[in-house]
């Protein structure tokens, strides 16, 4: 009995098993970036690129970022990232306000014109500020990724835009991800 085909066989199959384990060890090995370090960066990209000027002392209202796959959502990932450009718009000499906003911040005109709704524009300018900052997030299977927008109360004209990714590390997982349903 010819004992080759059957032990090149095994080979193959130990070759190909040990391939697929370095394949889920590194993918499990994921790790996440510094969340505190990039929400800050990313309102140094907002302050960076606005379009018109937002003088420091402004009032600045922060709402919780959102799932993107569901605008009724916010995981811990969206209300702590939140939380942290409110603290870097702080550092940088901004007055901020969180407020829970209607997660549909903009409304259709029948034009098809985007604009705050009037309760909302109301209760921003009942506290006198000078924009808003809105974000969605969507985590992928590798990344989460964030979208923000600085929006001038006023025009309602969007005067500030950043996008970034984070890697889904074990940390990311658990903030972006629903739980897991128990069985």
């Amino acid at each position: 009995m010819n004992n080759k085909p059957i032990l090149a066989s095994a080979l193959l199959a130990l070759t190909l098993l040990g391939g697929c384990s370095s394949y889920y060890r590194y993918h499990s090995e994921v790790k996440d970036d510094d969340l505190v370090e990039v929400s800050y960066e990313a309102v140094e990209q907002l302050l960076q690129n606005l379009k018109q000027p937002l003088p420091k002392g402004s009032l600045v209202v922060i709402n919780s970022l959102v799932n993107v796959g569901d605008l009724g959502q916010s995981m811990p990932f969206g209300r702590i990232v939140s939380d942290q450009i409110s603290s870097a718009m702080h550092r940088n000499g901004y007055r901020v306000m969180g407020m829970e906003l209607p997660t549909e911040i903009f409304s259709k005109t029948e034009a098809g014109i985007l604009e705050l709704p009037e309760k909302t524009k109301e209760a921003l300018n009942n506290v006198h500020a000078n924009a808003l900052v809105i974000g969605t997030y969507a985590a992928g299977r590798k990344n989460v990724y964030v979208s923000l927008r600085t929006v001038d109360i006023a025009t309602q004209n969007i005067i500030s835009t950043t996008d970034y990714s984070i890697p889904m590390g074990p940390d990311a997982r658990a903030m972006a991800l629903p739980p897991e349903p128990k069985q």
